[in-house]
């Protein structure tokens, strides 16, 4: 893929590098697997690249017991804890995401979401995007996940990884940066009623396969695979396109960037 002015966001799903249906348990293997694939695209492809990584069964474990997504009370100490219990979560899983980079020698540097963006009623109002600009000219990794953002009317609530993503994605369309989104998870892309992976997704296809479309597996309070799809088609109508594809098998994502052949879900405008 040209590099120039060409920005790559990769987001590790949580269901592939944790076990939704065993709070805060790491799927070891292939959290190695994607680790190694995106420190070989780092060192050797010459692509920047922005990582984010999904919450799997350690922040979604959290968040769903105090449904800190639909706000909080401040008068509420027990709600005021859980806000804090969601966010310790999440840190601590990124925190194990970052030094497994650390350990190959990858200077990957935490974007913490709630100290860039503001949310009201669960919508992004405002963003300071200074850091992240200039993190781009620095020859690091930014990586961000989903997490408890601060929200004028209700407090806190959650930007999935996806909505960070898309977000920052708009930034950079906007700065003239060509802009690329890849999904790695468990699957070779987004299935049909078959089983068989949707080649491309487009706003005109997507009402006849969207039946086909599932939620995640395991605990996830921010949609699943139908939002990652959703997200993608109105990031499409701005030009960026978005790859839906396997994170398990090792090369597969280095062949996706590299123009190779391997299977995938290209969600576009047309």
């Amino acid at each position: 893929m040209e590099t120039n002015k060409h920005i790559v966001l990769i987001k590790i799903g949580g269901s592939l590098i944790t076990n939704k249906n065993k709070p805060f348990s790491l799927q070891e293997s292939n959290l190695d697997v994607i680790v190694n694939e995106i420190a070989y695209l780092f060192n050797h492809a010459g692509l920047k690249i922005i990582l984010g990584h999904g919450s799997g069964s350690f922040g979604h474990t959290a968040a769903a017991k105090h449904q800190t997504q639909n706000g909080l009370d401040p008068k509420n100490p027990n709600q005021v804890l859980g806000m804090a219990q969601v966010k310790e979560a999440a840190t601590r899983l990124n925190q194990i995401i970052i030094q497994r980079f650390i350990n190959q020698n990858i200077p990957a540097i935490t974007l913490h979401p709630d100290s860039f963006m503001f949310a009201e009623n669960k919508k992004p109002i405002m963003a300071f995007w200074n850091n992240l600009n200039h993190l781009l000219y620095l020859p690091v990794l930014p990586v961000v996940y989903g997490d408890v953002i601060f929200d004028k009317f209700l407090t806190a609530t959650i930007f999935s990884t996806e909505k960070v993503l898309a977000e920052t994605a708009k930034l950079l369309t906007g700065q003239a940066y060509q802009t690329t989104i890849v999904h790695c998870g468990v699957t070779e892309g987004v299935y049909d009623a078959n089983g068989k992976t949707i080649p491309v997704i487009t706003p005109d296809n997507f009402n006849q396969v969207k039946a086909s479309i599932t939620g995640s597996a395991g605990v996830d309070i921010t949609g699943g695979m139908i939002h990652k799809v959703k997200t993608s088609l109105e990031l499409a109508k701005l030009g960026i396109t978005s790859y839906i594809t396997d994170g398990v098998t090792k090369g597969s994502l280095r062949r996706l960037l590299l123009d190779q052949d391997t299977s995938k879900t290209t969600i576009i405008k047309v």
